[in-house]
């Protein structure tokens, strides 16, 4: 059993509001999505604060947003792309996959393009 903190609990639950009403275009405003997957389910959101940082609700859209993400190996999270830095060395440099939900960084020497053309495309 996997025990998350409040925080990730809240992350979690915004995503899964996310998957629900926005992805499908049922709405496009994150905060009425999670006041609505809040409402929807008491049970499961029980303790959890209804509250959304602007950097959650304004996230800027990807290419990656339309393909299923690799999870975590840690979490269960879905990761996202980091590109490296061409001018650094060492690690910085390399492309990796992170997760925000716990810090876990998986590093890659795959092109973004290489990546999606692993990845499945939602349907």
């Amino acid at each position: 059993m996997i025990f998350l903190s409040d925080h990730s609990r809240r992350k979690a639950l915004i995503r899964l509001a996310r998957e629900e009403f926005i992805t499908p275009g049922v709405m496009i405003n994150i905060s009425e999505a999670a006041r609505r997957y809040w409402k929807a389910h008491p049970k499961e959101c029980a303790g959890v604060a209804l509250t959304i940082t602007t950097r959650e609700a304004d996230r800027p859209r990807t290419i990656l947003d339309d393909y299923e993400r690799p999870k975590c190996r840690k979490c269960g999270a879905p990761m996202f792309w980091k590109s490296g830095c061409g001018e650094c060395k060492g690690p910085v440099k390399k492309n990796q996959w992170t997760c925000k939900e716990c810090g876990f960084k998986r590093f890659t020497k795959d092109t973004l393009e290489k990546a999606i053309a692993k990845l499945e495309r939602r349907g």
